[in-house]
C-alpha cells in the first residue's frame, strides 16, 4: 500500500484554534475576573471590624457581648444552700431526712444570667425509696442569696436555721464550738423513750463504741418531749418519767447495757413499765444494783437538766445524735457524721470548719 495512502473509516481529528478576546482566549480572560473578584472581596473584609472575644466569663454572658457580673460568688451560694438544706431537719414531713442524706460534695451550683439567679442542684438518697438517688433544685437570688424556689411540689423550711448541711448525714450547728480537737470525742443521744426509733437509737450507739473504740465517748441523754407528755394522762408523770430514767441509769453501766435493753424490749410497747420490773432487767443484766437504785434516787434531777440540752442545740426531733459537740446527726447516719468528724481532726482542719 502506497505510504501517503489512507485507511479506510480512520475517524478525522479537527483542531481549532480557541476564539480570541482582545487578543486574549478564554483561559486568560477566566483568570482576570477571578483576580478581580478577589480584590474586591479584599477591599469588602477590609470594612468589618473584628467583633468582641470573650474570654473568662465564668457566669456566662448576660447580653451578648458583656460578661455577667454576680454580687455573690459560687462558694458563698454554696454556703447558704447548705444552711437552707440544714433547715429541712425541723421540718416535721420526710422531707426533714434530706439534709442528712444529701450528697454535699457533688452539688451543683450554676448561675442563670437572664433571672439573676443561681441554680443549686443537690443529690440525695432517699432512705424511704430503697435508697435510690433523687435530685433536689434550689433557686436563690443573687441579690441576697435568699430562697427563690424550690424544687417542685417541695415546702420550704419552716424555720430558717443557720445551720449548715457539711457532709452525708452531718449538720454542722451555727454557733456551736467542738468539745475536743482530739480523741475520743463526744456523742450525744439525745432520745424520749417513747418516741419512735428510740430504743434502736440506744443500740446504735452501742454498735458505734463496739466500732469506733476509744475513738469515740457514747453518752445517752433522756429527754421528755411530746410523746411522753401524751403518756402522763394515762400514767401519770412519775411513771411515765420512770421509764428514762431507768433507762439512763442502765446506760451507766455500759457493759451491761446492751444486756439491760435486750431485756427490757421483751415487755416494752411504748407504754410505761413498773419500777420492780425494770429493776429485775437491771439484776437479770448482771448489774451492781447499789449503784443502779443510787443512779434512780438522782435521775429525776439529772434528767430536767438535761431537757434543757435540746433547747441549747435547738433540737426538735427525737432520737437525734450530737458529734463532738458541733455536728447534729440522725441514728442512721451516725457513723458518717463520726466519720466527718474524725477526719476533720486528722486532717488537722478542724479548727477551720463551718
Amino acid at each position: 500500500m502506497p505510504r501517503n495512502a489512507k485507511k479506510q473509516n480512520e475517524p478525522i481529528l479537527l483542531v481549532k484554534p480557541a476564539s480570541r478576546m482582545f487578543g486574549l482566549d478564554y483561559l486568560h480572560v477566566s483568570l482576570i475576573v477571578l483576580v478581580i473578584i478577589l480584590i474586591g472581596l479584599a477591599f469588602a473584609l477590609s470594612g468589618f471590624k473584628p467583633g468582641p472575644t470573650l474570654t473568662n466569663c465564668p457566669y456566662g454572658v448576660s447580653n451578648g457581648s458583656v460578661c455577667a457580673n454576680t454580687v455573690h460568688s459560687s462558694s458563698q451560694v454554696l454556703s447558704a444552700a447548705e444552711m437552707i438544706l440544714a433547715s429541712y431537719s425541723a421540718t416535721n414531713s420526710s422531707l426533714s431526712l434530706i439534709p442528712y442524706y444529701s450528697l454535699i460534695n457533688k452539688i451543683n451550683v450554676s448561675y442563670a444570667p437572664s433571672l439573676k439567679e443561681w441554680l443549686v442542684v443537690v443529690p440525695y438518697i432517699d432512705p424511704l425509696a430503697n435508697n435510690q438517688m433523687f435530685y433536689m433544685s434550689l433557686l436563690l437570688y443573687d441579690s441576697n442569696l435568699s430562697l427563690a424556689t424550690p424544687f417542685i411540689q417541695s415546702l420550704r423550711p419552716i424555720t430558717p436555721t443557720q445551720n449548715q448541711a457539711v457532709a452525708l448525714g452531718t449538720i454542722s450547728i451555727y454557733g456551736k464550738s467542738l468539745c475536743s480537737y482530739n480523741t475520743p470525742i463526744q456523742v450525744y443521744d439525745i432520745v424520749d423513750p417513747y418516741a419512735p426509733g428510740s430504743i434502736q437509737s440506744f443500740y446504735t450507739g452501742i454498735n458505734a463504741t463496739k466500732e469506733y473504740g476509744n475513738k469515740i465517748n457514747v453518752t445517752y441523754k433522756v429527754v421528755f418531749t411530746g410523746f411522753a407528755i401524751d403518756k402522763y394522762k394515762n400514767f401519770g408523770i412519775n411513771q411515765t418519767q420512770a421509764v428514762g430514767e431507768s433507762l439512763w441509769c442502765a446506760s451507766k453501766q455500759p457493759q451491761y447495757f446492751q444486756a439491760y435493753l435486750n431485756n427490757f424490749t421483751i415487755l416494752y410497747t411504748y407504754n410505761p413499765l413498773p419500777n420492780t420490773t425494770m429493776s429485775q432487767f437491771a439484776a437479770g443484766a448482771g448489774m451492781n444494783m447499789t449503784q443502779y437504785n443510787a443512779c434512780m434516787l438522782r435521775a429525776p434531777q439529772v434528767l430536767n437538766a438535761q431537757a434543757l440540752l435540746t433547747q441549747f442545740y435547738g433540737i426538735t426531733i427525737t432520737p437525734a445524735y450530737i458529734v463532738n459537740c458541733k455536728y447534729l446527726t440522725l441514728p442512721q447516719t451516725l457513723n458518717d457524721a463520726i466519720g466527718y468528724s474524725l477526719g476533720q481532726i486528722a486532717n488537722g482542719t478542724a479548727n477551720s470548719i463551718h
